[in-house]
Parts: structure tokens; sequence; C-alpha cells
């Protein structure tokens, strides 16, 4: 059950256009919960077309992208991690 937590919780990271729709893909810093944001995964899609090569905002798009992987890899690692002390007890 913590595994389908864990997995289902790395899905809805990378899923870029439910997320988006989801929660108004506003560019702004949210002052309460209730405020909408945007996910790494739309950001990155929505910019990464109108920048140019070498632009700080550029590199700090693919800095978001990095982000974006190492959360997924570190959900798998921590799946693959409970599972086998699972099978160990």
């Amino acid at each position: 059950m913590l595994t389908a937590v864990v997995l289902g919780m790395t899905r809805a990271a990378g899923e870029a256009l439910a997320v988006q729709m989801v929660i108004g893909n506003s560019p702004s810093m949210p002052a309460a919960i209730t405020q909408p944001v945007t996910t790494l995964t739309s950001q990155i899609t929505l910019d990464m077309g109108n920048t140019v090569f070498g632009e700080p905002w550029q590199d700090a798009l693919w800095t978001m992208s990095l982000v974006l992987l190492i959360i997924s890899v570190g959900s798998v690692v921590m799946v693959r991690l409970i599972n086998r002390r699972r099978m160990a007890i």
C-alpha cells in the first residue's frame, strides 16, 4: 500500500497536463493555499520554447528539469528500499 502511495505521488509530480489544468497554471507565488500556482513540469513545458540559448532563464528551466528528475529517481529508490525491507521481514 505504501509503495502505491509513493508511486502515485511520483506520477502526480510528473504529470503535466492534468496538474496544470487543476491548479490554474499561474506563475505567481501564492499567499494562501487556495490560490493558483504552477508546477515544475508546467513551467518547463510552457517556457522552454520561448527562451534563447545561454540565457539564465533557460539555465533555470534545465535546473528545474534536473530537480524533477531527482524527485522521480528518489521516489523510485524509496519504493525499492521499502520493498526490500518488506521482503526481508
